[in-house]
């Protein structure tokens, strides 16, 4: 007789500290959690301890609720109280397709690159490669309206003027 009544002592003692129901609206299902009175488990939301009261986490954002008691509970996470582990849903992302432009167009000298100016005359970019840094004296870049009205250049101009020796 003892032991039928503590076995309905520990079972009565270990009910479950959550309730959680779900609800099919508009063939979408919606996990709804309160915790019983009292009740102070220890809560992990997307395997992160969570610190703040439950009822900051959206409802309507809860993929899936755990609750672990008991044993298991003390030894996993050092939680005599319980854990209640919760899963939310997936964020919906939008992929935007980047534009694919050739590398070596968009280079110094490419097709869509900026064009390159050495002491007045209009080079590419195996020139300005054989230019030692220390033989240049001035570099200027003119971009937007400016390169397109003196040099009809839209993506752009390098201006180098190198020292004279």
């Amino acid at each position: 007789m003892k032991k039928i009544l503590f076995i309905a002592a520990v079972m009565l003692f270990s009910t479950t500290i959550v309730n959680a129901q779900e609800e099919k609206k508009d063939g979408k299902e919606k996990i709804y959690i309160k915790l019983k009175d009292g009740a102070k488990p220890t809560i992990y939301v997307n395997d992160k301890l969570f610190d703040f009261p439950m009822e900051l986490i959206d409802q309507n954002k809860i993929a899936s609720v755990n609750v672990i008691k008991g044993e298991k509970a003390k030894q996993k996470y050092n939680a005599p109280n319980g854990v209640v582990l919760i899963k939310t849903k997936e964020l919906e992302t939008t992929s935007i397709p980047m534009p694919k432009v050739a590398k070596k167009d968009t280079e110094i000298g490419g097709k869509n690159g900026p064009m390159v100016i050495v002491d007045g005359k209009v080079t590419d970019k195996a020139m300005l490669d054989t230019i030692s840094p220390n033989t240049i004296d001035k570099m200027e870049v003119l971009k937007g309206e400016k390169a397109i009205q003196q040099y009809n250049a839209p993506n752009g101009v390098i201006i180098i003027t190198t020292k004279k020796l």
